[in-house]
């Protein structure tokens, strides 16, 4: 993936992974409107993030792989949040 591609796909996963925290259906509508980029383009990345085993295109959602990425992005997140905290 070229690198906006790939920072867009990383968004990606992190968005499908707060959707489902939260309890709200994916749909690639709702996940364009959260990212803030044109439906085209996550209609595009879905099946690209499906191609490496990431997501469920179909299913709009994350796999168990992707699953385990995202989170371990999200703690990383957290983490560094907190040390430019301290």
């Amino acid at each position: 993936m070229e690198n906006n591609d790939e920072k867009l796909g990383w968004r990606l996963l992190e968005t499908l992974y707060e959707m489902a925290r939260a309890d709200v259906p994916a749909t690639p509508a709702l996940l364009a409107n959260w990212l803030e980029v044109p439906q085209a383009r996550v209609r595009e990345l879905l099946p690209r993030l499906d191609a490496q085993g990431l997501v469920d295109a179909k299913r709009c959602r994350l796999s168990m792989q992707g699953l385990v990425l995202a989170v371990s992005m999200h703690g990383a997140q957290k983490l560094w949040t907190h040390s430019v905290a301290a």
